[in-house]
């Protein structure tokens, strides 16, 4: 029975093939497709990229000076004068297009008679300088990132030779407390790119690349020593014979300006006259407070009264602001018993004179 029915299904099978290859149109194919290994001739990787940088090369500085702006007397190993305009001049060499300068930096330091020392042990004041050519922005810049009072700040002059070479002026003007740098004593040494001379200002020019290449000289320059002096006014006090006539503290201001070690005394005429005659009192009598002495006094007996530093010593420079004032100075006169009443009268001398050594 089993057999019969599987020889029925075989037999039917059959038929329906044969049915449809005799029905089917002669254009239709059947096609039996075998998937299996076979030839792999091509292979694609677009996910990489080769990287090249282009790597600027360092500036050349060609020339640099220090000058008098309106002259243009060079000044590099010599002296300069405060109050004065003068400019750094530089020639620089881009190896490629301008366009890759990015600062012209230039440094100016005190060197507190050491030549080793370092910019900017104290930054801004009087003792340092920093002056910038910025060319980040696409319009070159001046700036002057110090000091703030003591040195006034000119302008630009750039210079276009090429694409790749440019002239530079930094104008500036150095006021009234600028650091005194007079040099060793020995002359100054020419030599490029030195500092080799004490008691100088030491500069440096830094040319910074959009690669980070920095290309620098050194050299240096002195200053002049100046001071000046003012007092605002006269001042007045009263007393009973017997007692003291003190003035007001504020009652007027010194003010001065010095670019060194400094001391400030004052003198008088050796005797108070009395305006009318009739009698005098010893400068002996007088004494000074205030400023460097400050609560406590200094007598003109000997004829001199120190308000800033002493007979044997200097006051410290200042290291800010083109001058200083000196405002809670006070005379004390004890008037001797027996003094005759009246208006006494001497000038005051003041002196304001600076370390030469």
């Amino acid at each position: 029975m089993y057999s019969k029915r599987r020889n029925l299904l075989v037999y039917g099978v059959v038929s329906l093939i044969f049915l449809i290859l005799v029905n089917s149109p002669v254009s239709n194919e059947i096609i039996f497709k075998i998937v299996g290994a076979g030839h792999v001739d091509v292979q694609y990787d677009n996910n990489t990229y080769l990287n090249v940088t282009v790597v600027s090369a360092p500036a050349v500085i060609n020339s640099y000076d220090i000058q008098v702006a309106s002259t243009g007397s060079s000044r590099r190993n010599a002296m300069i004068d405060v109050g004065t305009e003068y400019k750094f001049v530089v020639n620089v060499t881009c190896p490629n297009t301008w366009q890759e300068i990015d600062y012209i930096n230039i440094t100016a330091w005190y060197d507190n008679e050491n030549d080793s020392s370092l910019y900017n042990q104290t930054k801004g004041g009087n003792l340092n300088m920093f002056l910038q050519y910025k060319n980040t922005t696409g319009t070159a810049q001046y700036n002057m990132l110090w000091p703030d009072d003591e040195v006034t700040k000119g302008d630009l002059i750039e210079t276009v030779y090429n694409e790749s070479c440019h002239t530079i002026q930094l104008e500036f003007t150095p006021l009234y407390q600028v650091r005194s740098a007079i040099g060793d004593g020995d002359g100054w040494d020419n030599t490029t790119n030195a500092t080799n001379d004490i008691k100088s200002w030491n500069f440096k020019i830094e040319v910074t690349t959009s690669g980070d290449n920095v290309t620098w000289v050194n050299d240096e320059y002195g200053v002049y020593r100046y001071c000046e002096l003012s007092s605002s006014a006269s001042v007045s006090a009263s007393a009973q014979p017997g007692h003291r006539a003190s003035t007001s503290s504020g009652a007027f201001t010194i003010t001065y300006k010095a670019n060194a070690p400094y001391k400030l005394n004052v003198t008088t005429n050796a005797t108070l006259d009395r305006i009318g005659g009739g009698d005098s009192i010893s400068r002996a009598h007088i004494n000074v407070s205030g400023g460097d002495i400050g609560a406590g006094y200094d007598s003109l007996a000997d004829g001199v009264a120190y308000i800033l530093g002493s007979s044997g010593s200097y006051h410290a420079i200042e290291t800010d602001d083109p001058q200083e004032t000196v405002t809670d100075v006070t005379y004390h006169c004890d008037i001797p018993y027996g003094t005759l009443s009246g208006v006494y009268s001497s000038k005051l001398y003041y002196t304001l004179s600076l370390d030469t050594s």
